[in-house]
């Protein structure tokens, strides 16, 4: 069953160069995870809060993924604060009838 995984941190460095070029090679060993679907990069730079939504083909890769090196590079970055990470399922039928993208996944929509 997927997984959406959600991380949220707190980073009053992000906008910085190097973090962002930190961010940008991060980015492409993020894409090649196992099972990782796709990730959404979110941010609210007035309150310096950035992460990500991913969704996972299961839970057992969102898991390894955040037991990962990778995952343990964003807690490590300097100035970081608030790392918080959860996991949920999705309700695919009713997905199905917002366009939510898991055209491969969804169910038809229940009356």
């Amino acid at each position: 069953m997927v997984k959406l995984l959600q991380i949220t941190f707190r980073n009053p460095q992000a906008s910085s160069e190097a973090a962002q070029q930190a961010a940008w090679e991060r980015a492409h060993s993020i894409a090649a995870w196992p099972g990782l679907v796709w990730k959404i990069w979110i941010a609210t730079p007035a309150d310096a809060i950035y992460g990500g939504i991913y969704l996972f083909e299961d839970e057992h890769s969102a898991n390894a993924y955040l037991n990962s090196p990778i995952a343990d590079s964003i807690r490590a970055i300097p100035g970081i604060s608030d790392f918080e990470a959860q996991l949920f399922d999705i309700n695919n039928p009713l997905t199905a009838v917002t366009r939510g993208p898991l055209t491969s996944m969804q169910t038809e929509p229940r009356d």
